[in-house]
């Protein structure tokens, strides 16, 4: 059958009488296209028994080549083993061309194929600055919790919720949190979940102005952004468990923490989370080994004044062991005792006597009437307070009593300007 049909190929017959009679000298002698694809393989090509072999290959005629090719691709073998097996028995100008086309257009091997070939990458553009565009995605459920996963894609700065839900009206109170601490992103990155695409999701993006984009399905390495966090976040909670049976809300923080505060190779010029997202680093408790170098604080001598003259206030002063009345707050109530001071803390009143006694009742409402006032007694001068209590001191302080203030309460207050009044102690605060 090939000998016959060899005899009857019209393109056969002249690579026959090209090879009785020898080839044109040069490759763009012959007219015909398909005469010079068997130029360059001319010193190749014999004839045995009336057929044209190309080495120990039979060149087949062009009415029989789809018919070798379906031979071949009995099996079937795949394309190269096609090809392999095709170089052991049969040629024709672009074979391997013919064996490709046929494999492609078979719909058997097409549905058995492995994978295609992974395409060219076309990463996502680098923002321009902190939170432009944020990737999301749920993770879980673990041990009966899920966790909202949001992850910033210029600095890599993370935010994790940890909930029992993970539906649409969740996944919105988490954001509007979110976005109400930081500011609405320009774009949102999600996956095809049933809460990044229902209706409400979007209407929550198109109220405030988010350009929602959703990866393609089934394929999450369009949304690495927030699954390779999830992949670094699953592995540190693990670590950070060490055998216990879930990882709590501590454990989550402390991931954070860390996460935050420490430097990213992949982030610009090497540096933390925080100092791309906030802008500074954040405090840890490593800070504790560097020297503790007070910083300078600037006072608001202004405002300060203002107040002052505002309340007509006084400065005081009180060193320690001295006497005096201490406000205390306990039970939704505050009350005056007596005390000594130790350290400054809080607001104190003077008191003049001895602490470890019961208060002076008589003298206790005067004292206060002075701090009322903003009276001060005169203090003696005394160095040193004495091991044991001094005699008595008289001492005299105008007393001025506003307009519509009552007087009943304080004996001579109509016959004299100035009350006489008993010190207790050495010392007056």
């Amino acid at each position: 059958m090939i000998v016959k049909e060899t005899s009857r190929d019209p393109v056969l017959q002249e690579v026959i009488q090209h090879i009785n009679q020898g080839w044109p000298q040069t490759a763009t002698q012959p007219q015909d296209p398909a005469i010079r694809q068997f130029f360059t393989r001319r010193e190749s090509l014999q004839i045995v028994q009336d057929c044209i072999m190309f080495g120990d290959r039979v060149v087949i005629p062009a009415r029989f080549r789809k018919r070798i090719i379906r031979q071949l691709h009995r099996g079937p073998p795949g394309m190269n083993r096609m090809k392999a097996f095709a170089r052991s028995f049969v040629y024709w100008p672009n074979i391997d061309d013919d064996i490709e086309t046929c494999v492609r257009h078979c719909s058997s091997c097409a549905e058995a194929a492995k994978s295609p070939r992974k395409t060219d990458l076309e990463s996502w553009p680098i923002p321009s600055k902190p939170w432009e565009r944020i990737h999301i995605v749920y993770a879980g459920p673990v041990n009966g919790y899920y966790y909202l996963v949001i992850v910033d894609a210029y600095s890599k700065w993370p935010e994790v919720f940890r909930t029992r839900s993970s539906t649409t009206t969740a996944a919105l109170e988490i954001l509007e949190e979110t976005f109400a601490r930081y500011e609405n992103p320009r774009t949102l990155v999600s996956d095809n979940g049933s809460q990044f695409i229902s209706s409400t999701f979007k209407q929550f993006c198109k109220a405030i102005g988010i350009c929602h984009l959703t990866i393609a399905p089934y394929h999450p390495q369009s949304n690495g952004q927030a699954k390779r966090f999830v992949d670094t976040l699953t592995r540190g909670l693990k670590k950070l468990v060490k055998g216990e049976n879930t990882a709590t809300f501590q454990h989550l923080q402390i991931f954070l923490s860390t996460y935050r505060s420490t430097p990213s190779r992949n982030s610009p010029e090497g540096k933390s989370p925080a100092d791309l997202f906030l802008g500074r680093s954040i405090r840890t408790t490593l800070d504790l080994v560097k020297p503790q170098i007070p910083s300078p604080t600037e006072v608001n001598t202004k405002q300060n004044t203002q107040f002052n003259r505002r309340h007509n206030s006084i400065k005081r002063e009180f060193e320690a062991n001295d006497l005096v009345y201490a406000e205390v707050h306990q039970r939704n109530a505050t009350k005056w005792i007596p005390g000594t001071i130790v350290e400054r803390k809080g607001r104190l009143k003077e008191l003049h006597g001895d602490c470890e006694s019961s208060p002076i009742l008589p003298n206790m409402p005067l004292f206060m009437l002075l701090d009322e006032f903003n009276l001060q007694p005169m203090r003696p001068a005394v160095s040193d307070i004495p091991d044991e209590p001094a005699a008595p001191v008289v001492e005299e302080a105008i007393l001025i009593i506003p307009e519509g203030e009552s007087d009943d309460d304080f004996q001579d207050a109509e016959s004299s300007q100035t009350v006489q009044f008993e010190i207790v102690g050495s010392r007056i605060g």
